[in-house]
């Protein structure tokens, strides 16, 4: 909705009005949840319905800007929506995905190598680039090692939780296939190459042959993975 500065006041306020109905479909479809059936989704209704008063009533229009205190909860809020589309929409990617592998007779590892990863990375290294051309270098190379961290910490741990809770079970058996093992070695050397890159050869800064390299070693990852 916000874009260089300014938003459409009306849009906000029937986005924030409307949340519940979304949260309602997502809860209900992913975990069976019907948050209207008990006080939450209505204390949800009634908050987002009073916020989006709020907005289109005390909001200012055209190019001024929100005040503090306004924007901060609103960020908080359309960072968690937004969040759960993004769940969603990768559910049914995922999905989807299945299906063409299925038709087309690909291997379910080749999908996931390269056409569910280039999808799921895309919007993250047109973010990332962006930064650096904005001289945030640091900032891009933060989020590039921060996002897998980030997915693999919380989406294994919520992932699991979300399993456990729908079989019933107190512990998941975990098997390691050859193809998970090779990409958490590559994981480690590209680590140990940063580190390398930056600290040895770079003496604080990495260079533009560090890219070269790894795009390199994906290359090479990508060739083991299919053959081990």
């Amino acid at each position: 909705v916000p874009c260089d500065g300014s938003y459409c006041r009306p849009l906000v306020a029937i986005s924030l009005a409307l949340s519940p109905l979304w949260l309602w479909f997502y809860f209900s479809e992913q975990f069976g949840i019907d948050i209207f059936s008990s006080y939450v989704g209505y204390v949800i209704s009634a908050i987002t319905l009073t916020m989006g008063l709020v907005v289109m009533r005390y909001a200012p229009g055209g190019d001024g800007p929100m005040d503090f205190y306004m924007v901060v909860p609103l960020t908080l809020f359309s960072f968690a929506i937004a969040a759960t589309w993004l769940d969603s929409i990768a559910d049914k990617l995922v999905q989807l995905l299945g299906l063409f592998g299925i038709l087309l007779r690909i291997p379910a590892t080749v999908m996931g190598l390269t056409v569910l990863a280039f999808g799921n990375s895309l919007q993250d290294l047109v973010a990332n680039v962006s930064l650096s051309k904005k001289g945030l270098s640091t900032m891009a190379t933060t989020a590039c090692l921060a996002g897998p961290i980030f997915n693999l910490c919380v989406g294994l741990g919520f992932g699991f939780w979300a399993l456990m809770k729908s079989t019933g079970k107190e512990e998941i058996h975990v098997e390691l296939p050859n193809n998970i093992a090779t990409g958490f070695y590559f994981t480690i050397a590209n680590c140990a190459l940063i580190v390398f890159a930056g600290r040895v050869v770079g003496k604080g800064v990495i260079g533009r042959g560090y890219g070269y390299v790894a795009c390199g070693l994906y290359v090479v990852y990508v060739v083991t993975s299919l053959y081990v």
